[in-house]
C-alpha cells in the first residue's frame, strides 16, 4: 500500500487553468483533490470545507489577481475573498505548515501576512510564467517532503495512539524479551514446544482499513498463517502478554513475534464519531480518513523506531490486507 499525502487544491474560477496545471505536475507525487470534485451535493460550501479538512494532509490555494480592491484611497489587485477564507480555514485546521498560499506577482495580501515567504508566479501570459509555475511546484514538493519526515497531532487520534501503543507495549517488551535472552531463558509455545532466544524480530502488522474489529483480524491473521501463542510472565512494570509467533519466518533460533494493534479499534470509533456516521458500509469520506490515519500512525511508528536504541533493528512494520 503506497501512502502518499493527499493534497487539497483550492483556486478561483479564473485561476482553474493553474489550479490544474499544479495538479497536473503534483499527481505522480501526491494524491490530488481539486476543489471542482471536493464538495458534496446539498451543502453549503462552508459546511463542505469545514467538514473535509481532515481528509487532507495539505492545502494548495492559489491567489489570483481576480478582485479589483480600494483601501485607504489606493487601488490594488487582489485574490477572490473565499480564497483567502479557504487558506485561513485550512491553515488553522491543519496548521500553518500545511497550508500553502501560491501568489500570483502583484496580488496584495492582508498585513498580518506579510514577512511569510509564499511559492509565487508571474501572470499566465508572461513569457516566463511555466518556468515560474515549474518552480513553485518544486519549491511545494520539497516542503511536503521535508514536512513528511515529521508528524503533527490532528483532530483524529493516530499520533497519541501510536505513542501509547509503541511506548507503553512495543518498547517494554522487546526491553522484557532481550533481558530474558541474556538470561538463556526458554519459552513454551504452544504444543508444549519449547523456544530460546538468539534473534528478535518484532514486527507490526496494520491493516489496510479499519473496516473490523482488531479482534477478528487477529484471528483471522493468526488461523490463516498458522501463527502460534507465546505468554510471557509479568516482571517489573510489564504485564504479561499473550503473542503470536509466527513459526515460517523463524530460522536458527529466531523468534519472529507479530502483532496487530488493538489500540486500531478506538481509531476506527473516532473516526466513526468523527464523520456522524448513521449508515452501513463506508463512504468515500470515511475511506479517506481511514487512510490518512493509518498513514500518520504508520508514519509515527516509524519515526519512534528509529529514534529508539531498543526498538531499532528489531521492530518492522508490515501494510497487510486482512
Amino acid at each position: 500500500m503506497d501512502f502518499k499525502p493527499h493534497i487539497f487544491i483550492g483556486s478561483s474560477k479564473e485561476g482553474l487553468p493553474i489550479a490544474e496545471g499544479i495538479k497536473n505536475r503534483l499527481k505522480d507525487f501526491a494524491e490530488i483533490k481539486l476543489w471542482t470534485r471536493a464538495f458534496d451535493i446539498g451543502k453549503s460550501n462552508y459546511e463542505n470545507l469545514t467538514t473535509q479538512i481532515a481528509l487532507y494532509d495539505y492545502a494548495v490555494l492559489i491567489a489570483t489577481a481576480d478582485d479589483t480592491i480600494t483601501s485607504r484611497k489606493k487601488t490594488s489587485k487582489g485574490a477572490r475573498d473565499n480564497v483567502l477564507f479557504e487558506f485561513g480555514l485550512f491553515a488553522g485546521g491543519l496548521g500553518r505548515s500545511r497550508a500553502l498560499y501560491v501568489l500570483e506577482k502583484g496580488v496584495k495580501i492582508p498585513s498580518d501576512l506579510l514577512g511569510i515567504t509564499f511559492p509565487t508566479i508571474t501572470k499566465s501570459d508572461a513569457p516566463d510564467f511555466i518556468a515560474t509555475l515549474d518552480n513553485c511546484v518544486e519549491d511545494i514538493k520539497k516542503h511536503i517532503a521535508d514536512k513528511e519526515s515529521t508528524f503533527d497531532l490532528g483532530f483524529l487520534p493516530s499520533t497519541a495512539l501510536a505513542y501509547g501503543y509503541f511506548n507503553n507495549f512495543v518498547e517494554k517488551t522487546i526491553k522484557r524479551l532481550l533481558e530474558d535472552r541474556a538470561a538463556k531463558k526458554e519459552f513454551i509455545i504452544q504444543n508444549n514446544q519449547t523456544f530460546q532466544i538468539k534473534e528478535l524480530k518484532f514486527t507490526i502488522l496494520l491493516p489496510n482499513d479499519l473496516s473490523d474489529d482488531m479482534f477478528k483480524k487477529v484471528v483471522s491473521k493468526r488461523l490463516k498463517d498458522g501463527w502460534l501463542k507465546l505468554k510471557v510472565d509479568p516482571k517489573d512494570d510489564v504485564r504479561d502478554y499473550d503473542f503470536s509467533v509466527d513459526i515460517s519466518k523463524a530460522a536458527n533460533g529466531e523468534m519472529h513475534l507479530v502483532d496487530i494493534p488493538f489500540t486500531l479499534n478506538a481509531l476506527n470509533m473516532a473516526i466513526e464519531l468523527y464523520s456522524t456516521k448513521e449508515h452501513l458500509g463506508k463512504n468515500v469520506r470515511e475511506t479517506l480518513l481511514e487512510y490518512r490515519e493509518i498513514r500518520n500512525f504508520k508514519r509515527t511508528l516509524e519515526y519512534l523506531i528509529k529514534k529508539s536504541s531498543i526498538a531499532k533493528g528489531i521492530v518492522g512494520i508490515e501494510i497487510v490486507d486482512i
